[in-house]
């Protein structure tokens, strides 16, 4: 009998394939016809308590080590929202002790113990370009209840703030930050929108466009003072002041890659319209545009944050202890945080090897820990000391299990 052809086949094609069958079936080896040796891990009582003990004593070494880190951070936090409403004029007042939050060791100096704060509220002037204009300013005092060791960092802690929003985040021009002098159409159809051209309908490109860049948290901060340091050493009006770096290295390195100056003429931008005090005339010669590329404060808010609550770098000093005592911050307050029911404050902390002082992470894996030890326990509890069945008895197999007599009335002869 002739071999059955598939139907609408071609016998010249059916050939062909059976020639070719040799050539495309794979070579009889180990590897390739899957007959490799293989390894199977069993889950004996003594692996599953061995692999539980090991990873009890890693989750927990490791959270009480993280935990332990963020312990030995300190770190001062003060709230000044409410300082241009509730500070008094004429001379400093005491702040509210909710508004202060403090992580130090106990220290033997009892008149800086506890963290007591003063604030005061001063209007000065700040000059721009070729003019100046009266802002209002917060003081503040505080105590330091120990010294500091470095790298002491200044944080500015904004609350309710929403630099997640699905239309913030991308609010702004990336080759135009780079740069590039985009075109007012490119910009028009950016997701800039509406902080694209001037209000004032010149027609004029706004630089930097879009939300984030118009947001800009404003606020400035000056270095800390040590007010009547001991033997006034180097002091002026009985005063020291612990000056940190505000300008070079607050960002992560490669940022500025990110950045460039504007190849923008003067006439052809304007500031976004929050920026409009601090360029009243406009970009000019005497006031230029800034220069992303060198702006590190700038750099730091256009990294966004991934929550409401949030802190950004504004200035440190890597290199001297900050000694215990009572300081003074002088804040120029601009940011305006009752138009969205938010708070913001000021954090002045020392860093650990896993950065700020964060005792969650530790928490986390000591949780981990504890839940592997008490599996641990329940197993050994299980299969040592609760004596369970035999590991592989064969008698608990189906077909070893004595079977039961049927039910009468059924399966019987007639």
């Amino acid at each position: 009998m002739a071999p059955r052809r598939r139907r609408g086949g071609n016998s010249a094609q059916d050939d062909a394939s059976e020639v070719d069958a040799p050539k495309n079936r794979p070579p009889n080896t180990a590897f390739r016809q899957q007959r490799m040796k293989a390894w199977q891990c069993v889950l004996t009582p003594k692996l599953i308590v061995t692999i539980f003990s090991i990873l009890a004593a890693v989750y927990l070494g490791f959270g009480a080590y993280l935990t332990w880190l963020a312990f030995t951070v300190r770190d001062l936090s003060i709230d000044y929202t409410d300082c241009i409403h509730s500070a008094p004029k004429d001379k400093f007042g005491p702040m509210d002790e909710g508004l202060i939050v403090a992580h130090f060791a106990n220290s033997d100096n009892q008149t800086l113990k506890s963290p007591q704060a003063e604030w005061q509220q001063v209007k000065r002037n700040v000059t721009y370009g070729n003019y100046s204009v009266e802002h209002d300013f917060c003081l503040v005092q505080f105590n330091l209840p120990e010294d500091l060791q470095p790298p002491v960092s200044m944080y500015y802690h904004l609350e309710n703030f929403y630099q997640n929003h699905r239309r913030y985040v991308g609010s702004f021009n990336a080759k135009q930050l780079l740069g590039d002098a985009v075109d007012g159409s490119t910009i028009n159809g950016s997701t800039c929108d509406p902080i694209t051209h001037d209000p004032n309908g010149t027609g004029k490109i706004v630089y930097p466009c879009g939300i984030v860049a118009n947001s800009m948290f404003n606020d400035t901060f000056s270095s800390p003072v040590l007010l009547n340091p001991p033997g006034n050493e180097g002091g002026v009006n009985g005063s020291r002041e612990y000056r940190m770096n505000n300008s070079t290295g607050i960002t992560w390195p490669g940022i500025r890659d990110l950045y460039g100056e504007t190849k923008y003429s003067l006439d052809q931008i304007v500031p976004p319209p929050n920026w409009v005090e601090r360029y009243r005339d406009g970009y000019t010669v005497d006031n230029p545009p800034p220069n992303p590329a060198n702006w590190e404060h700038f750099q730091n808010w256009m990294m966004l944050a991934a929550s409401p609550n949030f802190f950004k770098l504004y200035q440190r000093n890597e290199n001297e202890s900050m000694k215990a005592g009572r300081y003074q911050v002088d804040i120029e307050s601009n940011f305006a945080t009752e138009k969205y029911n938010g708070r913001k404050a000021f954090v002045i902390t020392t860093l650990s090897t896993m950065g700020s002082r964060n005792i969650w992470p530790g928490i986390i894996f000591l949780i981990v820990g504890g839940i592997c030890l008490l599996l641990d326990v329940y197993f050994i509890l299980s299969f040592f000391l609760w004596k369970p069945r035999k590991l592989g008895d064969p008698s608990y197999l189906s077909w070893n299990q004595p079977q039961a007599p049927p039910p009468q009335g059924h399966g019987g002869a007639p």
